[in-house]
């Protein structure tokens, strides 16, 4: 009798190349070390081909496992939209992972997403707000929220919101030094920023852009540690102004230095038709258009260096 081919043999070959690791693979399937490692022997002696080989980098797939890997992807969402169109409204099942920017994931989907737990409490939601670049070609996401528009790859791209940053300090801060009036004031003032060799996109890189002859003093990896910083009073900094809103923070210099950026939220064309996909990215744009002018910069009459500056 001919051996069958075995979904769960291809479902835990797949995460298994996400993870690079068999430990890793099953700990996200909550299953045994023993048991990814049964199901990758019987799917290679099935084939009759070696799938995985270990490398630098942890478990990666020789040739026949890179062929195998886009025939895996499509069995693997056709199996989501058979899930999706059996269960009745309001019954979704399963994982949705959101990577996002550190920024927008802790100060805004972290608050945003909790309700939708409420809404859809079957559906397993992971948030991983962190300065990366998340991965959606090889499930390290099912969502991902950028700061950059990508320009290739079989996507779709649906922006979220502009949002605007301008440069803080505490008022404490500004009192113990002179005020600026001008851009060149700067030079010498200490500020706070990104660590230069782990910024994830030329688009966080506003120092640089202020002045280039700013004396940065402290240097973190996310804006959430870098509000920190400056709420301490160490320096100054560029920030979102939704992160400083609700703070004592002063902008400087508003009409003359302010950023605009944007998040895009991201999803791989094959889920189109995953339906707990487009529940949750449907949700994040809606609460995030609902919430679209907490992104923008307001204004304020004590702002250093203008009075009631307008911002377009």
């Amino acid at each position: 009798m001919t051996q069958s081919l075995d979904w769960n043999d291809i479902r835990i070959f797949l995460e298994v190349t996400r993870a690079k690791r068999l430990s890793g693979a099953a700990r996200r399937l909550g299953v045994s070390h023993t048991t990814v490692a049964r199901h990758i022997s019987q799917l290679e002696a099935l084939l009759h081909n070696r799938l995985l080989e270990l490398g630098e980098d942890g478990l990666t797939p020789t040739d026949a496992g890179a062929a195998l890997i886009p025939i895996a992807e499509k069995m693997e969402a056709r199996a989501g939209e058979v899930m999706d169109r059996l269960q009745l409204p309001g019954a979704l099942t399963g994982r949705v992972r959101i990577g996002a920017p550190d920024g927008f994931g802790n100060a805004a989907l972290s608050r945003m997403l909790p309700a939708i737990v409420t809404e859809e409490p079957n559906l397993d939601i992971e948030l991983v707000p962190v300065p990366a670049s998340h991965k959606l070609w090889n499930r390290d996401v099912d969502i991902a929220i950028s700061l950059d528009r990508p320009t290739s790859g079989r996507l779709v791209i649906q922006k979220l919101t502009d949002y605007d940053l301008r440069l803080y300090a505490t008022p404490e801060f500004l009192a113990a030094h002179l005020v600026p009036t001008r851009r060149n004031d700067l030079v010498g003032f200490p500020v706070v920023g990104y660590i230069d060799e782990l910024l994830y996109t030329d688009e966080l890189d506003f120092n640089r852009l202020v002045h280039p002859g700013l004396k940065t003093v402290y240097r973190a990896a996310t804006v959430q540690a870098q509000l920190d910083a400056v709420t301490s009073g160490v320096g100054m900094g560029v920030l979102p102004c939704f992160m400083a809103a609700g703070t004592d923070l002063v902008p400087i210099l508003p009409d003359l230095i302010g950023f605009t950026r944007a998040y895009w939220l991201l999803y791989g064309e094959e889920d189109r038709e995953i339906a707990r996909i487009q529940r949750v990215a449907r949700f994040i744009r809606e609460v995030t258009k609902a919430r679209a002018a907490q992104f923008r910069f307001q204004g304020a009459v004590d702002a250093a260096g203008a009075s009631a500056p307008t911002v377009t």
